[in-house]
């Protein structure tokens, strides 16, 4: 994989400084972005977030012009007209964080239904609300999801609240009405905000005994767009696209299945 970092295209691996912050604590922050064939879908929001998390803890970074760094890896990776999935990382290494950029293949499954574990263990901090390199929980919490046959592990507070899946956030319907988590310990998801700008979807507080009550649920992220959700353990819920094609192709872009 070609892939950019200190100004330059490389096939050459990856090094990390073992007294740096990134390797010996996994300490930075990333995101996974959706090129359609076409485009890099929501550059601009997708920047605002990783931006602002260096900014938020005090890091000086150093940017590139993105949207031609990404056409370049795209390119030469033999990318061009083909799904991908894009990655942004500024791991902490130096005084100025600088970008790593990588790309690809991606075969998306837009018809999709999933189904999700609950995942038993909490991790619970301020940083959730980050999209930070030190994914270790998560990683854990999908690897175990997948080896026991599901898709993906829901996740939950100290009490048993609801938060979000390991690779997105979580919408439930009932009664006409969409609800999503409120809470600070989950990520301020990209395609979340942009289902909401379509759908009416209401931030409320979701203790797990609550699940049942919901007919429906889908997964977001901003490389599957919305997909249904057909069940949450042992709690299941009817499959319903519906509300997921003007979402899908808000996150996605507008291009043919």
């Amino acid at each position: 994989m070609i892939h950019y970092r200190n100004n330059g295209y490389t096939l050459e691996g990856i090094s990390l400084d073992p007294s740096a912050p990134a390797f010996r604590y996994g300490a930075g922050f990333f995101e996974t972005l959706y090129y359609n064939g076409r485009d890099v879908c929501h550059l601009d929001m997708h920047l605002d977030r990783i931006l602002h998390s260096l900014r938020s803890y005090d890091i000086p970074y150093t940017t590139v012009d993105f949207e031609e760094v990404i056409h370049q890896i795209l390119n030469r990776n033999g990318l061009e007209k083909q799904t991908a999935r894009v990655n942004i990382f500024y791991p902490i290494e130096t005084e100025a964080a600088s970008p790593v950029i990588t790309a690809a293949p991606h075969d998306p499954k837009p018809y999709k239904a999933y189904r999700l574990c609950v995942c038993k263990d909490r991790h619970v901090s301020t940083l959730n609300g980050q999209k930070t390199t030190n994914y270790m929980f998560f990683h854990l919490a999908m690897r175990r999801a997948k080896s026991r046959g599901f898709d993906d592990a829901a996740l939950f507070d100290l009490e048993d609240n609801l938060l979000e899946a390991a690779t997105g956030a979580l919408v439930l319907q009932k009664e006409g009405q969409f609800v999503c988590v409120d809470s600070p310990y989950r990520l301020p998801s990209t395609a979340l905000a942009l289902a909401r700008e379509v759908l009416d979807i209401l931030p409320v507080r979701l203790p797990m005994e609550e699940l049942t009550s919901f007919r429906h649920a889908y997964i977001l992220n901003s490389v599957i767009g919305m997909r249904p959700v057909v069940s949450i353990g042992e709690t299941a819920f009817v499959p319903n696209d519906d509300p997921c094609k003007e979402v899908m192709q808000l996150v996605l872009g507008d291009v043919e299945s």
